[in-house]
């Protein structure tokens, strides 16, 4: 986009004669084209997609019964399959990629050598303080830090002319651009638009000796009969600034032209607002992105959370890497790193979990508190839970406590019962008697309360009092028993 962009208004103004802004113009193009996209400043659009928005889901494909061949996410061979496929991909443009830099590198290695070669094989001729260089070649060209390459068969009435020519291109360090250009071609071979920018480069380095020349005072119409002198000539060196050109009829043309006016002072302060205009299309662009980041936060056991206890939770976003990520809650403490997290939530209500990477936050997902749901109070027998109805004293005594568990519940919570009370009438009597009991364990007093009662009487165990793991005290519905036997 932004080469397209450039080249366009180069288009625009490529037919103005102030060369040597175009000539930095190209210049700075080049630089910002590269520069540009590595640009961070973004700006937040706030544009919305459906197809990002996450549900705070739980998945875990060990305990859940519903999944089946058929419905499973991801097949792990047909997964690594895929990754197989774009890995080859990938190698095989890599390579395509490497061939064409080593092709074009060499190309320029090539003609350095060459360049190198012809400046310790020619003879050298002091010509009005500077030095030339007579060689084999077909035409006259400058090169940076060498010197001025001219043809052995050079006619002496044009040989002014030309090392004018020369002249104005190492005075104005063309050769510099040049391989800046022949970098970026071996770099970027695969770009058309980099071919169009050297083009445009070495075309208004032509112009500019062409103007410095007829600003000697050399004859125009004598100039240019010279420029088709040399028209059939072919340049064999692409770092090189040669006095010949294939584009003759437009560097022609230009010389007829008149110089620069307002109209084209205000065409080229336009550049300043189109460009401004770029940069901000780059933010706006850096912020859709930002907003279209699929990030995924879900409790590893349950869809909610709850409070005092140590929530699992996974954390992940698309295009970042799980260690640049972090994560903060506004209702209780996250801990954790790479990928998961435990949360655990201080109230009930909700809470938002909000993922961020260096400072920037990526996303916000909210979740709903609940407080642990009480637990059920129990009698083991065997391998049976008893929490009413019939019991013979032997169960009763099988085990002499009582069990506090949590059914259908993930998480792996401890109570501890604090105490409780068992009562029942006495035989044969409307006496009621209390026995209390200060942890889990039946008291003696409870015991030789069982060892008491006789058939079909009842046994009510109540005032269950427990306390979580969560630091939550509750109060447990009672039980109430017969004796059977």
């Amino acid at each position: 986009m932004f080469e397209y962009f450039i080249l366009g208004v180069f288009s625009i103004s490529k037919k103005e004669t102030r060369f040597h802004h175009l000539r930095y113009f190209l210049i700075f193009s080049i630089t910002l084209s590269l520069i540009l996209p590595l640009s961070t400043y973004r700006i937040d659009l706030e544009l919305s997609d459906p197809k990002y928005e996450i549900e705070a889901i739980n998945y875990n494909p060990v305990t859940s019964p519903n999944l089946n061949d058929e419905n499973a996410a991801i097949n792990p061979s047909n997964n690594s399959a895929i990754k197989e496929t774009n890995l080859s991909i990938v190698n095989i443009l890599f390579v395509v990629y490497f061939l064409g830099v080593s092709f074009f590198g060499l190309r320029l290695l090539v003609h350095l050598t060459r360049i190198l070669y012809l400046f310790w094989t020619s003879k050298r001729v002091r010509h009005d303080n500077i030095v030339l260089l007579n060689c084999d070649t077909s035409s006259p060209f400058y090169f940076f830090l060498t010197g001025f390459f001219i043809p052995k068969n050079l006619e002496k009435e044009e040989s002014k002319e030309i090392i004018t020519h020369e002249r104005i291109h190492a005075s104005q360090y063309h050769s510099i651009d040049l391989i800046l250009i022949e970098l970026l071609s071996a770099v970027m071979w695969f770009n058309p638009l980099i071919w169009m920018f050297k083009n445009s480069v070495q075309l208004v380095h032509e112009y500019l000796a062409d103007e410095g020349v007829l600003n000697t005072g050399t004859d125009k119409l004598r100039y240019q009969a010279l420029l088709l002198n040399q028209i059939a000539e072919e340049r064999l060196i692409c770092l090189s600034s040669s006095f010949n050109h294939s584009l003759i009829k437009k560097r022609m043309i230009m010389m007829t032209k008149s110089k620069f006016n307002q109209g084209s002072k205000l065409r080229i302060l336009a550049l300043i607002p189109l460009a401004t205009f770029l940069f901000l299309g780059v933010a706006c662009v850096n912020g859709q992105n930002k907003t279209n980041t699929v990030t995924a936060v879900e409790p590893v056991r349950m869809n909610v959370l709850y409070v005092g206890v140590e929530n699992p939770i996974k954390i992940a976003a698309s295009g970042y890497d799980a260690s640049d990520l972090s994560a903060s809650i506004d209702n209780g403490t996250i801990s954790g790193g790479n990928g998961e997290y435990v949360v655990k939530p201080k109230e009930p209500g909700s809470a938002i979990v909000t993922v961020s990477s260096n400072g920037k936050e990526i996303q916000k997902t909210p979740f709903r508190v609940k407080v642990v749901p009480d637990p059920i109070a129990a009698i083991k027998c065997k391998n049976d839970l008893k929490t009413s109805g019939g019991i013979s004293k032997k169960e009763l005594l099988e085990d002499k406590k009582i069990t506090v568990l949590m059914r259908n519940f993930d998480f792996d919570l401890s109570f501890e019962v604090v105490s409780f009370i068992m009562s029942s009438t006495v035989p044969n009597s409307l006496t009621v008697r209390e026995e209390i009991s200060k942890s889990s364990d039946f008291s003696q007093q409870q015991i030789d309360l069982i060892n008491s009662l006789i058939v079909n009487q009842k046994l009510m165990i109540e005032e269950i009092n427990i306390k979580g793991s969560d630091g939550v005290k509750r109060k447990l519905s009672p039980m109430v028993f017969t004796i059977i036997e």
